[in-house]
């Protein structure tokens, strides 16, 4: 068994911008890009496997494979549809729209999918930086039809400011958005399910305003939801998510991190800054920034080596 490495798969939409090739060093062909999937088993972005035995074969196969489930991916994602998690890179140059996701009984029952519950990690921003998050404090679940069908969403939208290192928890049923010169690292459940509420009175590529969901969104908005911000600046290891879909710690390695795999589940690793090696099973790999890992869970005992921070991200 090995650490795996992965081809992430790029994405670009009309917000996107160039810091994911210029902060990263990814090899993007395209002028500008504004996401990188960078450990996906949706259909919608398919991640390679990049070392290894199973090079060039996806995630979804080795995930699909019974016989090396438990092994690879834990105990606890036997009996799983489907790999749990979705991690991406943003690269938000510009605003992205104000959306909302639907929680997993609504998806289930509309879309034959799951819900998505995410987080955001602020890998870098402008120094005024915001988010949208949520709703006005005054505003309840009664008022959100009368507010979105009289063109009133704009004003109702809660702001909040942000910095290098905070790390924003957004349940499924949250109305938000990223908001320009944002660069981020995302976790959140295996969904592509996106509903537009609004999207700054902007044309797509074909000149055409991009599709809204408001039927959809209405339904789904919940503003008793509990968003929350957590900031990880001057803290070293500190778990700073954890629900019933994902945990996610951040670790910050001084020249040494030594820890063990969980029979229970694998550990997705995204290095957002710094370099140096990790070892385990007596076999050493490099990691730059920008590489994003996944530790089976029956490796044993791996240590990671040099000075570099990094999301730990598993399931609980």
């Amino acid at each position: 068994m090995e650490i795996l490495f992965f081809e992430p798969v790029y994405k670009d939409y009309i917000w996107g911008g160039t810091r994911l090739k210029e902060y990263f060093n990814k090899d993007i062909q395209t002028p500008t890009s504004a996401e990188s999937w960078e450990i996906s088993t949706n259909e919608a972005g398919l991640s390679k496997i990049a070392n290894g035995a199973m090079k060039g074969d996806t995630l979804k196969k080795l995930f699909d494979n019974r016989d090396l489930r438990a092994e690879v991916f834990g105990t606890k994602t036997k009996e799983m549809e489907k790999f749990p998690l979705l991690i991406k890179y943003i690269d938000a140059n510009s605003n992205l729209s104000v959306q909302v996701h639907p929680n997993d009984e609504y998806a289930k029952k509309n879309e034959n999918d799951s819900g998505k519950t995410e987080m955001w990690y602020i890998i870098d921003c402008a120094k005024d930086a915001k988010i949208i998050c949520g709703m006005k404090e005054n505003v309840t679940n009664k008022d959100v039809d009368t507010i979105i069908r009289n063109g009133k969403i704009k004003e109702n939208l809660n702001y909040i400011n942000i910095q290098k290192g905070d790390a924003i928890y957004i349940p499924s049923g949250t109305i938000h958005a990223i908001l320009g010169d944002t660069l981020i690292c995302e976790i959140q459940q295996n969904s592509n399910l996106t509903y537009r509420v609004y999207d700054w009175d902007r044309v797509g590529n074909d000149g055409k305003p991009r599709e809204l969901h408001i039927e959809k969104a209405i339904d789904v908005i919940d503003v008793e939801t509990k968003p929350r911000i957590v900031h990880t600046i001057g803290e070293e290891n500190k778990m700073i998510v954890e629900n019933e879909f994902f945990k996610v710690e951040r670790i910050v390695v001084d020249k040494e991190y030594r820890d063990k795999s969980n029979e229970e589940t694998f550990y997705a690793m995204n290095i957002l800054e710094g370099s140096g090696k990790i070892e385990a099973n007596n076999k050493e790999y490099d990691l730059s920034k920008g590489d994003s890992i996944l530790i089976p869970a029956n490796i044993g005992k791996y240590v990671i080596r040099g000075r570099m921070q990094l999301l730990k991200s598993y399931i609980g």
